[in-house]
């Protein structure tokens, strides 16, 4: 038999904290539901823009196949430009076989695998630049009144389901006109910078964690540069680009190229690496070091061979979230003179160069209307490698971390 040993009071006062816990939790849940169901709005806009209905008035051919013929034929593009020229009464071998009017014919035309067509589901087409597009329906609005658009549309006009986020996108440049518009050069430019980010600012910023966290002595000094690494985590990124502009446009005169834009990302990555870097390696516990100094090992023997071992899950995981932090920038890029369109890819760290960010940015600046689709589409490449790079760093959190 249980006595209660509390007052009616206490009983009273511990019920009210109760209450009052409850009612904070379900205060401070209010934002994080709202902040969620915004991200989701955000990404449900964004996805459904990716895809639109079109009345087309084509400037050619009105020739189109189904999926399960170009599917037969194999090698899809080629057989499809095939079809496609002799239905326009041209010589596909002149064109195919010639490198420089298969260049100009890929500039000019898109093959298209529309997921709806005049009615009819999955069917292939050769877009061209000069098709007029007559008017561009949200894909909620085109289902609603399909029936209604097919039936007034003119000769010669086809009402097309298009897909704007396809192979073609990926692997098309930039243009003035959206159905030839793609991010493939864009992309290429974001590999390049990204690449010589993480080139430059990896071992840097582990170097400099070793050296704050292993081998500084605790002084003034070290104090002063500790505090100045985690003020300038926290600096806006257009400053960044007006230090790269300044620095490595101008000063050392790398111009508007690729190494210039790896430069000032860096630098703008660079304290999140080092305090990330610090952290893992203050992680390690202390017994780690000295039964390895136990065992004779030298000051660098142990941190290379047991400290940064022992700490790569959060070196990594660092590592990573700074360079998803990067691939995203547009400020300090167009400080420093990223162009909104290239006529090639990057061939090397002193070339022109675009990237994601600032591509989709030139494309929401454009009058035409169906550019917004075009941009919802690099929005969802973008967010798709962002993605990528976060489920690499949980993967890799998980796959190395420890259990002290």
């Amino acid at each position: 038999m249980s006595v209660s040993i509390l007052s009616d009071a206490e009983r009273k006062r511990i019920e009210g904290k109760r209450r009052r816990g409850k009612a904070f939790v379900a205060v401070t849940a209010v934002p994080v539901v709202l902040a969620l169901l915004l991200v989701a709005t955000l990404f449900f806009d964004v996805i459904t823009d990716t895809v639109s209905w079109q009345i087309v008035e084509p400037s050619q051919t009105t020739a189109s196949w189904s999926f399960s013929e170009g599917f037969a034929w194999g090698n899809t593009w080629e057989n499809v430009v095939t079809k496609e020229l002799e239905a326009r009464g041209e010589d596909p071998a002149a064109v195919l076989n010639n490198p420089e009017e298969r260049r100009r014919f890929k500039l000019r035309n898109r093959v298209e695998l529309l997921w709806s067509l005049n009615g009819q589901p999955l069917r292939y087409v050769v877009s061209n630049s000069r098709d007029d597009t007559v008017d561009n329906i949200g894909v909620f609005e085109g289902f609603n009144n399909q029936e209604a658009l097919l039936a007034n549309l003119r000769d010669g006009q086809e009402l097309r389901l298009n897909p704007w986020l396809d192979f073609a996108f990926l692997s098309k440049n930039a243009s003035r006109s959206p159905l030839m518009a793609g991010i493939g050069f864009a992309f290429i430019g974001s590999l390049w910078v990204i690449g010589l980010v993480i080139l430059f600012s990896l071992p840097i910023g582990v170097g400099a964690a070793i050296y704050l966290e292993e081998y500084a002595p605790d002084n003034r000094f070290t104090r002063f540069i500790e505090l100045n690494i985690r003020n300038l985590a926290g600096v806006p990124s257009i400053v960044y680009g007006i230090l790269g502009l300044y620095a490595f446009v101008r000063l050392f005169n790398f111009e508007v190229t690729v190494i210039s834009a790896a430069l000032t990302l860096s630098l703008l990555i660079l304290p999140v690496v080092i305090i990330a870097s610090r952290e893992a390696i203050k992680a390690v516990p202390p017994s780690l070091r000295e039964a390895s100094y136990g065992l004779g090992a030298s000051k660098w023997q142990t941190v290379s061979r047991v400290v940064l071992p022992n700490a790569v899950a959060g070196i990594t995981t660092g590592m990573i979230l700074a360079v998803a932090r990067a691939i995203g920038e547009t400020a300090p890029l167009l400080v420093v003179g990223a162009a909104g369109f290239i006529p090639r890819a990057p061939s090397g760290p002193l070339s022109e160069y675009t990237v994601m960010p600032i591509q989709i940015y030139a494309w929401v600046g454009e009058n035409d209307p169906e550019f917004a689709n075009v941009a919802s589409a690099g929005i969802v490449v973008l967010l798709t490698v962002l993605l990528v790079l976060f489920g690499a760093a949980f993967y890799l959190r998980r796959r190395f971390e420890r259990s002290w």
